[in-house]
């Protein structure tokens, strides 16, 4: 897994954590959201990549299959206390009504003493969202609930 360059911005808003993800490809731009979403909770360069998790989801549009990468990434840090690093994403639609998401993560368990906390992230939203594709790059837009 490389580690990807920043590929997200965080946006103006005035209650919650609005994202802009980017990449050259639809799994890079996931890639890059996810990235996004661990350096709202923590310094993303502080997490190490010791510990390999994996996530997969099947939905049936590309902007259920944000959500749910999204909420997966919260989940893991609220009930395992996982923080990510270095993320793979490959996206396939193995049929004409459904997305598919095979991830592999790397980081650590959250350790006060190294990570110091950002921002509490409560679940992704629909609201606002956006994904936007040409030929060269992928753009992804999203609300998460602080």
């Amino acid at each position: 897994m490389s580690r990807p360059s920043v590929g997200y911005r965080f946006l103006e808003h005035m209650t919650d954590a609005e994202i802009e993800a980017t990449g050259n490809t639809m799994d890079e731009a996931f890639e890059n959201a996810g990235r996004a979403v661990e350096d709202l909770m923590v310094d993303v360069d502080s997490i190490s990549p010791g510990i390999s998790r994996q996530v997969q989801r099947v939905d049936k549009d590309l902007e259920s299959l944000l959500y749910d990468w999204i909420e997966s990434l919260i989940i893991l840090q609220d009930e395992e206390g996982m923080l990510f690093s270095q993320f793979s994403c490959k996206i396939t639609m193995p049929s004409n009504t459904q997305f598919q998401l095979h991830a592999k993560l790397s980081g650590e368990k959250f350790d006060p003493k190294k990570h110091e906390q950002k921002t509490a992230v409560k679940a992704p939203t629909f609201h606002d969202m956006k994904i936007s594709q040409t030929h060269e790059s992928v753009t992804l837009r999203f609300l998460v609930d602080l």
